[in-house]
């Protein structure tokens, strides 16, 4: 039985994520800067007083709408069965399927790109899960890494690259550059050559990322 509580919650979660909607919208559009909170609430089709009912201030809605961007897309990620025990292959596959969902949807790209290094100091999304993997893979022994935060900082630069790169020319980044870029960020993380070569271009599994 539906209760009248139960309605106002869900109307309540329907116009926090019509903020945040519009929010992405406004990244990815270089709109973040100069949008005011009138702009946002018209373009999220709420009431202006709406907003102060569920952030802060601007900078709170622009950090939940990047935060959801990022976990939606690792909380997939992550959602795919390991196909080894190997924490380089896991850590390996999960740059190239970063690399894939990026570059395939425009508006995640677009966010990744202009939040940049920022990203990293962000409590959840991609960079703590690439700095779990690297660390469990230094734990195994499989990798030398005497500063995880600034091998995660590597792993980023590759990823963000490649979206950069895929903003200004879709063309120039395919799987194939991905697998590339995986290998040698693996290089430089110091595992062999013909083992990066090896990991960075088996067949790969993705997920559907909507």
């Amino acid at each position: 039985m539906q209760t009248a509580g139960n309605r106002l919650e869900r109307r309540k979660a329907r116009t926090r994520q019509a903020l945040v909607d519009a929010a992405r919208e406004m990244i990815a559009d270089g709109r973040s800067s100069t949008a005011s909170i009138a702009d946002i609430t018209a373009a999220a089709d709420v009431g202006f007083g709406s907003f102060y009912n569920h952030f802060e201030d601007k900078p709170a809605l622009f950090a939940a709408a990047v935060e959801q961007v990022l976990e939606q897309m690792g909380d997939t990620l992550d959602g795919v069965s390991p196909r080894s025990d190997d924490p380089v292959q896991i850590f390996c596959d999960a740059v190239r399927r970063t690399g894939r969902a990026a570059v395939s949807h425009r508006q995640a790209a677009e966010i990744v790109d202009r939040s940049g290094f920022a990203l990293l100091d962000a409590p959840g999304g991609l960079g703590p899960r690439a700095r779990r993997d690297l660390a469990a893979a230094v734990d195994a022994g499989r990798l030398e890494i005497e500063d995880l935060s600034l091998a995660t900082a590597m792993t980023a630069g590759v990823l963000f690259a490649l979206v950069h790169r895929w903003l200004e020319d879709p063309g120039s980044v395919d799987d194939r550059r991905i697998d590339d870029a995986a290998e040698r960020l693996l290089v430089m993380l110091g595992t062999d050559p013909d083992t990066a070569r090896a990991v960075a271009h088996t067949d790969l599994e993705m997920p559907q990322i909507s």
